[in-house]
């Protein structure tokens, strides 16, 4: 990835799907910069590899026990895909977002 694309970070807590709305989400926090919906995450695979997926949604998420405010971002994708992104139990992990990826 480009160094300037990269427009934040997004501390990922947990992700989850809806299968039968073909979403998957991450929820968390952006710790620095800015997204916009049909920006891109970046999830690293490994040293080498990394995943984009464009970003559909963006939502604040609000919990009745918590004061503060969390970002939910939401991803279209086809039932494979989102069996893989559940596969690799994206949480507790930071992620890059950038302009630019691919879909």
């Amino acid at each position: 990835m480009n160094i300037q694309t990269e427009q934040g970070e997004f501390e990922v807590i947990d992700s989850f799907a809806i299968k039968r709305r073909n979403e998957f989400y991450m929820i968390g926090e952006l710790k620095k910069g800015t997204m916009q919906v049909n920006w891109f995450v970046n999830v690293t695979l490994n040293l080498g590899l990394s995943l984009s997926l464009r970003i559909s949604e963006i939502e604040t998420v609000e919990f009745s026990e918590e004061k503060r405010d969390y970002k939910l971002i939401i991803i279209s994708a086809e039932e494979e895909i989102i069996n893989i992104l559940l596969g690799l139990k994206i949480g507790i992990e930071l992620v890059k977002i950038s302009i630019e990826g691919k879909d």
